[in-house]
């Protein structure tokens, strides 16, 4: 798998400040995506899709709170 990185300006981080940052995404063509977003103030929002369907989901605050700390599995077994 090969990513690209690719910065930004002026988006709402998750603590609610319009802030620069950089976002990192990385795909195999075959169902794993890694989307990380890392925004200056410090906060993160990282979604993790793998190959079963399931998707973890996490949202930190600049001061450490997790927001949302989710793994969905959409498969049946």
């Amino acid at each position: 798998m090969v990513g690209t990185s690719t910065g930004f300006t002026k988006e709402r981080a998750p603590c609610g400040k319009r802030v620069d940052g950089s976002r990192y995404h990385e795909a195999d063509g075959s169902g794993m995506v890694c989307d990380d977003v890392h925004y200056a103030c410090g906060c993160r929002r990282i979604l993790h899709q793998f190959h079963d369907g399931s998707c973890r989901t996490r949202v930190i605050r600049h001061d450490g709170r997790v927001l949302l700390n989710e793994l969905s599995a959409e498969h049946a077994e």
